[in-house]
């Protein structure tokens, strides 16, 4: 991708031409919601682009570092910069606010980083970004902490697999015990311990015994195989936890003859899962529960209310709060969270929850609130107790807090939902002024809807035939003969007119209506590609996208395209069908079996869109694919970008040594086409040479000159 020049500033409110402060501030502000804010970038979309002190330090530059764009997109591991250009680019085309993404970054000494990053854009009304600001976070050690917890968790399974750990044995007609070496480390005993069952109970501290011998009992009760035991004990003043397992062997009658058993010393596991049960479910900051620990405590009273739970759920958001980390530093804005958490826990009940959701964001969830009056009087108790001023090292601090309320179960019927209610509702208190109490109405969730409202309509406008193809010609690079089209789904809605695939088929991915879609476009293509052919002495091709969810459980995407080719007459040489690179790396056997059942019935597989995600070029050789699509972002920048053109000169050349059809999407220049054709490409379309088009415009292209 070609990216422009960009020029720092030092303080981000230069940019403050573009969009008012407060918007900006805003921006920040969401951005930094749900995670600590240790640095920021922000850009205007064109070539202003600033990168706070700390946001370079996260980075591994000096503070006076002047970063530009192409060299933050380098500080990104090579591996993960395709993934990173194509959510950028879906995220700007569907004019998506919020974008989440943690990206590995090679810091310029050479150390790896994990770097987490929120993105909030403004949009200019006629398209493209106008202002983006990016929160960072450093979260480097909750991911060595996650790796490690794998890596210990791989190491249990492979010592159980093995049983190369502490092991023991008791031989019930000898009445005798066995212990490994390890055994007797782990259960710190003397190498000549005695060998009776006293001594094998005995393992076990006093406290725990009775419990850990029932279950033994049980077992040979029941005759059981197996079972599995925890306790734990003093190793020198150090506690340590232990998890066993023992298999019992019966004889012919049914009598116990041995057990095996094995002892792992499990603390270091234990300890880590500890860890990480912390870090998912507490913020580290004020050691409240965060977001997912708050929404599991929701979760709970919800499944032991049957039904029957009322409550109330405050979201509150500091005002300005970025004002303190700005003038007193990171460190004296995390004192302040620590305060705000103490006072919000001070002034609630014990059995309320006060949690912190990241940033300035604090949740309450006020249980037995019934009705909205009721649950005002707590916000403005809360707002009251915070309107005194903190001491932060000896500096008297005033913050003002804003608030969003929300009541279960009239304002959500889920634990996400009312969250997500009561966060709509801070925001409206924040565009209100700040230092208010607002409460959740159905008008702030307008663009849900929308989205409700076009899901009712996309259903009826399936029904009732809304639903049309256009066709974009394919052309031979070489003889410029029209060799094909592409099939593409339109959807003309009699209110809105013509609506954006970009809207709808996400929308009937998301629902499934996208397998009924794609059966009518299975049908519709073949029919037209028969009409077409009826006179043709050498026939076109006409090529038809899959969705993933045609593949899925539930439907038969062979049957359906038999059922397709068997009802218009379509030759199967006739179809090629396209798929999705992610679909190809799926490495699920039902996708595999359906590719090739479908070629071996002379019907042309294609990978749609390649280069985009995850190549794994063994998969081409493994499966069934005659096609690949050059995906556009490719072909825009021919043939000046050198870079863009050694890629697509690469994907040509893998696709000819596999004897593929090379196809390129979005050519729009004569330039773009001589490349094309000199790199050994074989088809193109584009705008270059039409259109998508009707039908009838389609009729009429094979009959001019």
């Amino acid at each position: 991708m070609s990216l422009p020049k960009l020029t720092m500033h030092s303080d981000p409110q230069a940019l403050g031409a573009l969009l008012p402060a407060s918007v900006i501030d805003a921006l920040y502000a969401e951005a930094a919601r749900e995670l600590d804010p240790i640095g920021y970038l922000c850009w205007d979309g064109l070539t202003e682009f600033h990168a706070s002190p700390e946001a370079l330090a996260i980075l591994g530059h000096a503070a006076d570092h002047v970063l530009t764009q192409q060299a933050l997109l380098d500080l990104v591991r090579r591996g993960r910069h395709a993934e990173l250009l194509t959510r950028w680019r879906d995220a700007v085309a569907a004019r998506q606010r919020r974008i989440e993404m943690e990206l590995p970054c090679v810091l310029p000494g050479g150390a790896l980083r994990h770097v987490r990053a929120v993105a909030v854009n403004e949009y200019h009304l006629a398209g493209g970004v106008r202002q983006s600001v990016v929160a960072l976070q450093d979260v480097t050690q909750r991911s060595q902490l996650s790796t490690a917890l794998s890596d210990s968790e791989a190491r249990l399974d492979e010592a159980q697999q093995m049983a190369n750990f502490g092991s023991w044995e008791w031989d019930f007609r000898a009445r005798r015990a066995s212990y490994s070496a390890e055994a007797l480390r782990i259960v710190n005993l003397p190498a000549d311990a005695p060998a009776d069952l006293d001594q094998l109970a005995a393992l076990i501290p006093v406290d725990q015994r009775a419990s850990v011998v029932e279950l033994f009992e049980q077992a040979v009760r029941q005759r059981l195989p197996s079972l599995r035991y925890d306790y734990h004990i003093d190793a020198g003043g150090e506690r340590r936890e232990l998890h066993g397992r023992a298999k019992l062997v019966y004889d012919h009658n049914g009598l116990p003859q041995r057990l095996l058993g094995t002892i792992q010393d499990v603390t270091e596991l234990r300890d880590y899962r500890r860890q990480v049960h912390s870090l998912a479910f507490f913020d580290p900051v004020t050691a409240l529960p965060n977001r997912s620990g708050l929404l599991d405590r929701m979760q709970q009273a919800l499944a032991h209310a049957n039904g029957q739970a009322e409550f109330g759920m405050l979201m509150l958001g500091l005002d300005q709060f970025k004002k303190v980390n700005d003038s007193l530093g990171h460190a004296a804005g995390d004192g302040l969270l620590k305060l705000v958490g103490a006072r919000l826990q001070h002034s609630m009940r014990e059995t309320d929850i006060v949690a912190r959701l990241g940033g300035d964001a604090f949740a309450v969830l006020v249980p037995e609130v019934r009705q909205a009056d009721a649950l005002a009087r707590v916000a403005s108790k809360l707002l009251l107790a915070l309107s005194s001023p903190f001491n932060l090292n000896g500096t008297e601090v005033f913050v003002t807090v804003s608030a969003g309320a929300a009541l279960f179960p009239s304002d959500g019927q889920t634990a996400e939902a009312l969250l997500q209610h009561a966060d709509s509702a801070l925001s409206h208190a924040k565009a209100r002024g700040r230092n208010n109490v607002q409460f959740y109405s159905p008008q702030l969730t307008a663009q849900a809807s929308h989205r409700l409202a076009l899901e009712s309509e996309l259903r009826h406008g399936v029904e009732r035939r809304e639903l049309l193809l256009h066709y974009q010609p394919k052309f031979e690079l070489g003889t410029q003969r029209l060799v094909g089209a592409e099939a593409l789904m339109r959807w003309c809605q009699p209110q809105r007119g013509m609506v954006s695939p970009l809207s709808f088929i996400p929308l009937a991915e998301e629902t499934g209506l996208i397998v009924r879609m794609g059966t009518w476009a299975l049908h519709e293509a073949c029919a037209a590609v028969v009409s077409w052919n009826r006179q043709r002495s050498e026939p076109l091709k006409i090529a038809v996208n899959l969705s993933a969810r045609q593949f899925g459980e539930g439907t038969d995407l062979v049957e359906s395209v038999q059922g397709a080719l068997s009802a218009t007459g379509c030759q199967p040489q006739w179809l090629e069908l396209e798929i999705t690179e992610s679909l190809l790396l799926d490495g699920s056997d039902g996708v595999r079996h359906s590719l090739e059942a479908l070629a071996a019935m002379g019907i042309t597989i294609a990978i749609d869109d390649f280069g985009t995600g995850y190549s794994a070029l063994g998969y081409l050789t493994r499966l069934p694919v005659q096609t690949l699509k050059i995906d556009r972002s490719f072909v825009n920048e021919l043939p000046g970008n050198s870079r863009s053109a050694e890629l697509v000169k690469a994907i040509v050349s893998v696709g000819r040594s596999l004897n593929m059809v090379l196809v390129a999407e979005g050519v729009e220049t004569p330039e773009q086409a001589a490349y094309l054709n000199s790199v050994g490409c074989h088809l193109a379309q584009g705008y270059l040479f039409s259109r998508p088009v009707e039908m009838a415009a389609f009729d009429k292209l094979l009959v001019s000159p």
